[in-house]
């Protein structure tokens, strides 16, 4: 028993101490905005051509099929 507490304390000691450097860098909540930013912008441009309304809707479709006949079969 005496031997697994020895590197768990160690371990614990030295997590603010290494942890230090990582909480000086922006939080997640930045880095999440800008991926957000970024794939409504990609999204945005891609439906705004007509083949991306296109392949948009088809996907919606195929989807919406897919809901619907899915449990026909059970009843």
């Amino acid at each position: 028993m005496r031997t697994r507490f020895r590197p768990f304390a160690l371990a614990l000691c030295l997590l603010p101490l290494l942890a230090a450097p990582a909480a000086a860098g922006p939080g997640p909540a930045v880095f999440a905005a800008r991926y957000w930013d970024g794939f409504v912008e990609y999204w945005a441009e891609h439906f705004q051509k007509q083949n991306g309304v296109v392949m948009g809707v088809l996907a919606l479709g195929a989807v919406a099929l897919f809901i619907i006949t899915r449990g026909k079969w059970r009843k």
